[in-house]
């Protein structure tokens, strides 16, 4: 993460932004650079070897996540460290009920990590969640401490520990892999978690616009296709439209009506900030709320774009 273009990103939106919507940009601004200063104090990168390149080239194309075939390594101290760090700060500054804020404070989060399979964590980290979740009962948390909240923090601390591998084994794949004529991968092609947000350039591509895909999981930034479903990757035209709020063309939903999903769309030539992929994903989520209301559905042709 690059902690100066985020400052700047926080700063422009600030400008405009409610007190709650400048709150919430606050916290997340300190949560990245929690994240980025353990990333730094562990240095994770330092002795990962990635797939060679005619691997990791083939594991792309496949839509084989690089990182479940050569995982990142996690410390179970330190990955405790990260969990205590975010946790603290959730506590003070989430907006908690006082009984959920005084138990984060003091959970040992070092018997979680001795319990939890960190392996997976370092190379399948949306199985690792989903199994985590499954047997949270298993870890004996303080029962003041709801699951969705222990692991909002277990999933802010995987960040810190895989990124900078993360960009090590994306890096390792050639550009000929990531550009050929193949179908692009719908999930992270490193470590396999859902697109958290895609990005339309300006100024780049065939038609002027390219389009990528970003992984709030790991950071990875992959390329996809222009006008394609990043759930189902259907590329039907007549099955895909654009929504946005009256007045921010900038932030669409792409809604898809063959899989009923929906992905959150930064074009980048109608944005008036500096684009950041980790701001971004924070003020997008404003889009989650329209998406999931029944009326969504329901909305004309006439607010498509």
């Amino acid at each position: 993460m690059d902690l100066k273009l985020i400052d700047e990103a926080v700063a422009a939106y600030k400008k405009d932004a409610s007190e709650s919507d400048a709150a919430r940009l606050e916290f997340f601004r300190k949560l990245y650079e929690i994240q980025q200063n353990r990333a730094d104090a562990i240095a994770a990168a330092d002795g990962y070897e990635p797939l060679p390149e005619r691997d990791g080239d083939q594991d792309y194309i496949d839509a084989v996540p690089l990182l479940s075939q050569r995982s990142c390594p996690i410390d179970p101290t330190e990955f405790a460290q990260t969990c205590s760090d975010i946790a603290q700060h959730m506590a003070d500054n989430a907006g908690l009920e006082d009984d959920v804020s005084k138990a984060l404070r003091t959970l040992d989060w070092s018997d979680f990590c001795n319990k939890a399979d960190l392996e997976k964590a370092g190379s399948m980290p949306p199985l690792f969640v989903e199994d985590c979740l499954r047997s949270f009962d298993d870890f004996g948390v303080d029962a003041a401490v709801p699951a969705n909240i222990f692991m909002m923090v277990v999933s802010f601390a995987i960040r810190a520990h895989i990124q900078d591998v993360a960009a090590k084994a994306y890096a390792a794949v050639s550009d000929d892999a990531k550009t050929g004529n193949h179908a692009r991968p719908l999930v992270c092609p490193v470590c396999g978690a859902p697109a958290s947000l895609s990005v339309v350039e300006s100024g780049v591509g065939i038609d002027g616009r390219a389009r990528t895909q970003y992984c709030g999981t790991c950071g990875t930034v992959w390329p996809f296709d222009r006008l394609r479903c990043g759930v189902c990757g259907t590329q039907n035209p007549s099955h895909l439209h654009y929504f946005h709020i009256e007045g921010d063309s900038a932030h669409r939903l792409l809604n898809c009506e063959e899989c009923g999903q929906y992905e959150r769309v930064v074009f980048e030539e109608d944005l008036d900030k500096p684009l950041v992929n980790e701001v971004e994903d924070v003020v997008m989520a404003r889009l989650d709320r329209v998406a999931l209301d029944p009326r969504f559905r329901k909305e004309t042709a006439a607010d498509e774009k």
